[in-house]
């Protein structure tokens, strides 16, 4: 692990992520770090290469249930038609 560890709070001063956010990656393993006496400490290497790849995928990152709100409107408009309605 390198030496060049940063606290939770810097990395979300300097990467956007909040707190939880960064605290989630590192439980599942997404990002490195290491819990020294209850406290994460974060790798930014490893933090600037997740947002990175997360740049790369765009809004692929949430899979194909994440769409855009107009999307899901255009969805609801095609699908009702004045028959569907109750009366």
């Amino acid at each position: 692990m390198p030496l060049d560890l940063i606290s939770v709070k810097e990395a979300t001063e300097t990467y956007g992520y909040s707190g939880s956010h960064i605290r989630n990656l590192l439980a599942k393993g997404m990002i490195e770090g290491e819990k020294i006496a209850g406290v994460w400490l974060v790798d930014p290497n490893s933090l600037e290469e997740h947002q990175a790849r997360m740049e790369r995928l765009g809004n692929k990152k949430h899979g194909t249930w994440a769409k855009t709100s107009a999307d899901k409107g255009a969805e609801l408009a095609e699908s009702s038609s004045p028959g569907d309605l109750p009366a």
